[in-house]
């Protein structure tokens, strides 16, 4: 019965140790396995975002000469100033051009954007010519070295071939100041400058 005892004994005591061993080695080494899978888990996925924010940097870096120069062609467009006189001069010119006799032009007090970014210019015109002269007119107009658009146009006829127009044109200005008595005016909101 000793010999059995002997062996109970050492085999319970082998359990013991073994348990000790898992408690104390293999399920804190367990632990740090999973911990190390997840860690990196977690840095391939900031590897793969950092990898897609370096491509998106590069395509932006490479795009650069290009997005500068629309930027300067844009920035010619729209200028600083409102210039009345110039937007006046630049739509009778176009009209010349088209062989379009304008009537009237006229000029509403610069707005900003809602956006608030720029400021834009509403034209009303009016004014007759042939059909031809005036889908030229409209050409000379969108292709001013001043950015504008059309908004609306009315046609009427008058008399054989001659029709006579009311448009709407808008142009802008990168002046948010724009409007009645600025010099250059109200830079933020309720904030005049001098005052």
């Amino acid at each position: 019965m000793r010999g059995r005892r002997g062996v109970v004994v050492a085999g319970a005591g082998a359990a013991i140790l073994a348990l000790l061993l898992v408690l104390f080695l293999v399920l804190p080494k367990m632990a740090e396995v999973t911990k190390a899978q997840t860690d990196l888990k977690d840095a391939k996925a900031e590897q793969q975002t950092l990898s897609a924010q370096l491509n998106a940097l590069k395509q932006a870096r490479d795009e650069a000469p290009q997005n500068e120069a629309t930027i300067r062609e844009i920035e010619g467009k729209v200028p600083p100033t409102a210039d009345l006189p110039g937007v006046i001069l630049f739509l009778r010119n176009a009209a010349a051009v088209s062989g379009v006799q304008v009537l009237s032009l006229t000029p509403a007090v610069p707005l900003p954007a809602p956006s608030g970014d720029f400021s834009i210019i509403s034209v009303s015109a009016s004014g007759q010519g042939s059909y031809f002269a005036l889908v030229k007119y409209l050409h000379e107009m969108e292709t001013l070295p001043r950015a504008a658009t059309v908004k609306s146009i009315d046609l009427n006829p008058v008399e054989g071939s001659i029709l006579t127009f009311a448009a709407t044109i808008t142009l802008y200005t990168s002046d948010v100041s724009s409007g009645p008595g600025s010099e250059p005016g109200p830079t933020e909101q309720g904030t005049i400058p001098g005052a």
